[in-house]
């Protein structure tokens, strides 16, 4: 059985008024490559910006693949990985995640191996779930080819749930008539076909181009080593030409680890928020995960809930316990 959960506040208020999610350039399986959208209108002043508040939610890596998807397939039930934490999902005007892995029509129950796919099926679980966005611009999304890309955007669209970090475009999610650009980029070789690749002229081009186009520019890197906690020079690197090109807000994912988080020119940056839904049960670190509530207003995101993440039956998150909280947070100040 599906359920549904409503988000609260200004998102309800956004669903009576009709919410629209809107990209740079539409575009579906059917036509992959649109043009740009002509017509760029001038830069927002700072006068205009600062009326602008919301709330977002970023996630972890969400992984609907190997044995995630079995799980899914055999339950008959997309919403079973989210029934621990759908509820916090859907507490913010917008939340958005890495979707680590194609869905498509035909994929095979597969436990092992690093081809991953899931069934289109799990769109449903993250409708349920409350989310509005996906970044695909990470290292398996094309792990099926330009089929399951194309396959992966349509079941997403289908759902109302915008894909982003697609061929070089900047998407914009609407919110009370005020846009939000979400900008992903993968670095990992940088050499993703029709992904947004993490170049530094990709990653100052996009950038700007979305600044002069929005209320607010959230960026997304799928980048880095695994399995640790700090960032490395590059990782730095590119977080910082992301901010001083425009960026409001920078998320990082791929480490499978909850890594560090900085702030620069008054600028949040998260290098990696952990599992939030992985099928990588042979260490507790790769079990953790980290969801971040953020404020924004006066043109800037601020932190406000910080909420840990526990895997369990190697597919389906729980919110952690007070005293697993303290036990996360400890191992991230050492």
């Amino acid at each position: 059985m599906i359920f549904n959960f409503h988000k609260t506040g200004s998102i309800l208020t956004s669903i009576i008024c009709g919410l629209v999610i809107t990209a740079c350039n539409p575009f579906s399986a059917n036509n992959p490559i649109p043009p740009e959208k002509p017509n760029t209108p001038p830069h927002l002043t700072s006068e205009v910006r600062n009326d602008f508040n919301f709330t977002l939610i970023s996630t972890g890596d969400i992984g609907l693949v190997r044995d995630v998807n079995a799980k899914v397939v055999a339950k008959n039930d997309p919403t079973y990985p989210f029934s621990g934490i759908a509820d916090y999902l859907n507490r913010a005007d917008l939340t958005i995640t890495n979707l680590e892995g194609p869905l498509i029509a035909k994929c095979p129950i597969i436990l092992t191996g690093f081809k991953f796919c899931g069934s289109t099926i799990n769109t449903k679980g993250l409708k349920f779930a409350g989310i509005d966005a996906a970044s695909l611009a990470n290292n398996h999304t094309t792990n099926y080819g330009q089929n399951g890309l194309d396959q992966t955007i349509e079941a997403l669209n289908n759902e109302g749930i915008t894909p982003f970090g697609t061929y070089d475009t900047v998407v914009y999610h609407e919110l009370n008539g005020r846009k939000v650009a979400l900008i992903g980029f993968v670095e990992l070789g940088n050499k993703w076909p029709n992904l947004n690749n993490a170049t530094e002229e990709n990653i100052t081009t996009l950038i700007k181009r979305a600044k002069t186009a929005s209320d607010a520019v959230v960026v997304s890197f799928h980048w880095g080593p695994e399995y640790v906690r700090k960032p490395s020079d590059n990782m730095v690197k590119l977080a910082h030409l992301a901010v001083d090109s425009g960026a409001n807000l920078v998320l990082g994912n791929h480490s499978h680890w909850i890594m560090d988080t900085e702030e620069y020119r008054d600028t949040f940056i998260s290098y990696g928020q952990g599992n939030t839904i992985f099928d990588q049960d042979w260490s507790q670190e790769t079990k953790e995960g980290v969801l971040y509530k953020f404020d924004f207003r006066d043109d800037k995101f601020s932190l406000i809930e910080r909420k840990f993440t526990i895997i369990e039956d190697n597919s389906r998150p729980r919110m952690a316990t007070e005293e697993e909280s303290a036990q996360i947070t400890t191992k991230l100040s050492q």
